[in-house]
C-alpha cells in the first residue's frame, strides 16, 4: 500500500492505493496562491485520518507517491518549475519531507504523467504502449508515452509541455512567456478573455456570471446564446489543434482526454473526433480519442504504478 498524493490547481487529492486499487480517497482545497508548505500541515492530518479510517498504520506502507504540476525531476526528487501554483514548492525537498514526517520513501512525477500512467495500467488505455493524455483542468495538462515508456526528456520537459504549444502565433501572452499557447487561448485561467471581447458579450447570460467555467459556456451555448456559440467553436478549434500537435509529436495510438472539461463530454467527442481525423497527418488510420476512465483517480492510480515498476524515474 502507498499513500499517494495530487497537488492540483484547485485541489488535492489524497488516497491510498494498493497495487491499482484504491482502499480511501480524501481531497480539500488546495488554495495553491498561499504555497505549500502551508498546506503540508493540512495534509498530514489528512494522511493520518485516512490511515485511522481504514485501521492501516504507516508501518504497513510502503512509500508515498506524489503528483504536482510544472517540471518536476524525478531523480532528484524535487520540482524545477511551476506556473502560478504553489510558488514556493521549486527546490522544496519531499524527501526529507517524507523521511522526517512519516519514515517513508517518496517518489514524485508530473500529474499529467501519472495520469497517463493510471490509465495505462488500470484505465481505458491498459496495455497500450504508444498514448497521450490531455487534461483539461485550470490550466491544460499533456503527457506521452512511446514504446511503453514514459517520455520525460533530458530536461524533463518531454511530453508535458502540450499545453504550451502555440495554437495562435498572433494570440494571448501565456504565463509561460510565450504567446498563444493552448492553454492561454483555450484553458480554465483564459476562457474570461475569450468571452469578454465577443461583441455579443454584453447581451449574453455569459455576461451575467463571476468567474467562467467549461460548462458556464457549454451551457450557454446550448441554450442558443449568441456569444457562447461563437466562443465555444474557437474553444474546439483550439483543442483540436492541441490534439492534432501531440499525436503529429508522438505518434499515439490513443489519445486520452481527462479533466473536469470531460464532464460534459456528450457534447464535444463528436466535434473533437471529426476535426483531429481531418486535420492528423496519419496514412496509417484513425487515432482512438477515448476519455479517462476515472479522471477522479487516475493520478493517484498512476502514483502506485511507480512504485511497481522499473519506471519511476529514469529518463527517457
Amino acid at each position: 500500500m502507498i499513500i499517494a498524493i495530487d497537488f492540483g490547481g484547485t485541489n488535492i487529492k489524497i488516497g491510498l492505493v494498493d497495487e491499482g486499487k484504491m482502499l480511501a480517497q480524501t481531497h480539500l482545497p488546495s488554495y495553491s496562491e498561499r504555497g505549500l508548505r502551508a498546506r503540508l500541515v493540512v495534509v498530514e492530518q489528512e494522511i493520518y485520518t485516512l490511515l485511522q479510517r481504514q485501521n492501516a498504520a504507516l508501518p504497513g506502507c510502503s512509500g508515498i507517491g506524489i503528483a504536482t504540476p510544472g517540471i518536476v525531476d524525478t531523480t532528484r526528487r524535487t520540482i524545477l518549475s511551476i506556473n502560478n501554483k504553489y510558488a514556493d514548492a521549486v527546490g522544496f525537498d519531499f524527501e526529507k519531507w517524507a523521511q522526517e514526517t512519516f519514515a517513508l520513501p517518496l517518489l514524485i512525477e508530473n500529474d499529467a504523467r501519472a495520469a497517463l500512467l493510471g490509465e495505462v495500467h488500470y484505465g481505458i488505455a491498459r496495455g497500450a504502449k504508444d498514448a497521450v493524455l490531455l487534461t483539461f483542468g485550470t490550466g491544460i495538462g499533456t503527457s506521452a508515452m512511446m514504446n511503453g515508456q514514459v517520455i520525460r526528456g533530458k530536461h524533463f520537459q518531454a511530453g508535458i509541455l502540450g499545453g504550451h504549444f502555440s495554437t495562435d502565433i498572433n494570440g494571448n501572452v501565456c504565463n509561460c512567456g510565450n504567446k498563444g499557447c493552448l492553454e492561454a487561448q483555450a484553458g480554465h485561467w483564459a476562457l474570461s478573455y475569450a468571452v469578454k471581447r465577443h461583441p455579443d458579450y454584453l447581451h449574453s447570460e455569459l455576461s451575467k456570471l463571476g468567474i467562467l467555467g467549461y460548462g458556464d459556456i457549454i451551457h450557454a451555448a446550448h441554450n442558443k446564446d449568441v456569444a457562447g456559440i461563437d466562443v465555444l467553436d474557437e474553444l474546439v478549434a483550439h483543442w483540436s489543434a492541441g490534439i492534432v500537435n501531440m499525436i503529429h509529436a508522438y505518434d499515439p495510438e490513443i489519445v486520452i482526454l481527462s479533466g473536469g472539461l470531460m464532464k460534459s463530454q456528450q457534447f464535444l467527442l463528436a466535434a473533437l473526433y471529426d476535426n483531429v481525423n481531418r486535420m492528423s497527418w496519419t496514412p496509417w488510420g484513425e487515432v482512438e480519442i477515448a476519455v479517462a476512465s476515472d479522471p477522479d483517480a487516475s493520478v493517484l492510480l498512476g502514483l502506485s504504478s511507480l512504485f511497481d515498476s522499473t519506471d519511476n524515474g529514469s529518463v527517457h
